[in-house]
């Protein structure tokens, strides 16, 4: 059995029939045993009762052929393409939908900007050398920019690691 608290979130639903057997059950069996939650029921059973007749009667009044008529002459309605493309783009444009602007002028913004200093690299067809260690002997990088081409040389001191020399370095091939 159920508390007064679940059979009064339930009652409504109960009224419409939207509940599935054992919880339709368990909301009509309290509702036997229990005044306060039966007069709950009562109310709303009369509020829907009265706004059931207050609807049919207006509906009665109602006069329904002029809206299906309008609905209907827009359906067959043939429209030139200028109105059909001005109603296009008022949708699109309205501020909801804009929004995918937003994403889309920022990805156009970062390929422009990504391309020019592609373009200016490009114009230059200069290597440059790096020396890495304080004497220059040991690692220098060259880079050349028009092909895209990092070189990296390693090699090492024969006389000791890092260390300068006053002699020239021996003219051997060097190390890797």
């Amino acid at each position: 059995m159920i508390d007064c608290k679940s059979a009064s979130e339930s009652l409504s639903a109960w009224l419409d029939g939207e509940l599935r057997g054992s919880e339709a059950e368990a909301v009509g069996a309290h509702l036997d045993v229990c005044r306060q939650c039966a007069e709950q029921r009562r109310q709303m059973e009369s509020l829907q009762a009265a706004l059931k007749s207050a609807l049919e009667l207006q509906a009665s009044s109602l006069r329904f052929e002029p809206f299906w008529r309008q609905v209907q002459e827009r359906i067959t309605e043939k429209r030139t393409w200028s109105a059909a493309m001005m109603d296009f783009m008022h949708s699109a444009l309205a501020a909801p939908r804009l929004a995918w602007a937003i994403p889309v002028v920022i990805v156009a913004l970062l390929g422009a900007l990504s391309i020019v200093p592609a373009w200016r690299a490009s114009r230059n067809s200069f290597a440059s050398v790096e020396s890495i260690d304080p004497y220059g002997r040991n690692v220098a990088v060259l880079r050349e920019n028009e092909t895209k081409t990092t070189v990296i040389w390693l090699y090492q001191n024969p006389e000791g690691e890092n260390e300068p020399s006053s002699e020239a370095a021996d003219s051997s091939s060097p190390s890797f």
